[in-house]
């Protein structure tokens, strides 16, 4: 069986005498672990050397034995030939064996005790497994000094048992620090992670604010427009920009009536051209009127000498009409409404501040993610330090 068969109960069963809980800031991890590092790595040379000075003594040991075993006189025993051939054969394969195995024994190199402690189990496991039928065969006739190398080795293995029992903590130790430095290491980089988020979620609340303010003076802007005299009189012209515009519709309509455009297709029903005049005019008077300034309609009410003295006075009118609305309008638009261009501006900034936010609560998402993993690395460091009686105030 190999030396080291019950390894795993040594490591995982054995519990260490507590003498007390040695208890260490969170903060001070970092330097904790580099000496314990150090220290750790002090202790395993040490305890390779020991190992290595424990496998010379054996060796040495164990070649004496090897040269007595080679010196028995396998053909002075009174047995048949068959039998003193399988134990010469066994004898001569076994020495073999053992040479290997004091060999890479020999060849051991310094490693981790945890590393090491494997290396000498797979020595030990490989000699006794390749070894056995030759011990067998051997011990036919060979028993005293068969037996006197196979109880060295049990006593260099009960040896080397006990060394590594004594430095299990060490194994323990390297075992944790190994896995607490990565465990270091994601919670460095996710407290790097989450300080990103706060600086980014402290700047994008800094431009909401600053929007929020932008836009509250936005709306004191506009507020204090809308009473500005400038303003007031831009009011006043739209108000009477609208009645011009709703006498302009009355006149019109008035205008079409007192037309007789029954009479007018009378006098131009055999003209063509001026027939369609007449009838669209009759259809759509206002348009008509509107895109050739009446033009037209005009010109044939004088020709059919229907134009009246009432027909002149409202056209007159509706031109008086129409010349206000473009005076209107242009006054208008050169004091045109500043609260519009605002307003437009608001929307825009409302739209960013949404926008704003919205990324503001993907990072507060992502920071109570983080925030998490961060609780859960912590707690698990915690967990790795209790194994080896190390408490940590968080």
């Amino acid at each position: 069986m190999g030396i080291f068969d019950f390894l795993k109960k040594i490591i995982t069963d054995k519990k260490s005498e507590e003498t007390g809980k040695e208890k260490i800031a969170f903060t001070d991890i970092g330097n904790w672990i580099e000496n314990k590092t150090k220290e750790t790595e002090i202790k395993q040379e040490e305890a390779f050397t020991l190992v290595k000075d424990r496998i010379n003594v054996s060796i040495n040991e164990i070649k004496e034995k090897i040269n007595i075993l080679k010196n028995v006189d396998i053909n002075s025993k009174k047995q048949e030939d068959k039998i003193k051939s399988i134990t010469e054969e066994g004898r001569k394969k076994y020495i073999e064996f053992v040479e290997l195995f004091i060999k890479n024994l020999d060849n051991l190199q310094q490693d981790k005790l945890e590393k090491l402690i494997s290396n000498v189990n797979k020595i030990f496991s490989d000699f006794n497994k390749t070894s056995r039928m030759s011990y067998e065969r051997a011990t036919i006739l060979i028993g005293k000094e068969m037996e006197s190398i196979r109880d060295g080795i049990k006593a260099f293995s009960k040896d080397l048992i006990k060394v590594f029992d004594e430095n299990e903590n060490i194994v323990n130790s390297s075992k944790v620090v190994s896995l607490i430095k990565i465990k270091l290491k994601q919670f460095e980089e996710t407290e790097k992670d989450f300080k990103i988020v706060n600086e980014t979620m402290i700047s994008l609340a800094k431009k909401i604010t600053d929007k929020e303010e932008e836009n509250k003076k936005i709306l004191e802007e506009i507020e204090e427009i809308k009473k500005s005299p400038d303003y007031l009189e831009y009011l006043e012209r739209l108000k009477k920009l609208k009645f011009i515009e709703e006498d302009l519709e009355k006149d019109f309509i008035s205008l079409r009536q007192i037309i007789d455009f029954k009479s007018l297709g009378s006098f131009y029903h055999i003209f063509e051209k001026e027939m369609k005049i007449v009838n669209s005019y009759k259809e759509n008077f206002q348009a008509n009127f509107q895109k050739d300034n009446g033009t037209d309609i005009l010109n044939l009410l004088n020709q059919a000498k229907l134009n009246t003295e009432e027909i002149s006075d409202k056209i007159n009118q509706i031109y008086k009409q129409k010349k206000e609305i473009i005076e209107n309008k242009n006054e208008i638009e050169k004091n045109k409404d500043k609260t519009q261009e605002l307003h437009s501006k608001i929307i825009r900034i409302i739209t960013e501040i949404d926008n704003l936010k919205n990324l503001k609560t993907k990072e507060e998402k992502r920071r109570e993610k983080l925030n998490s993993s961060k609780e859960d690395i912590i707690k698990s460091i915690k967990e790795e330090f209790e194994k080896i009686g190390v408490e940590i105030k968080y």
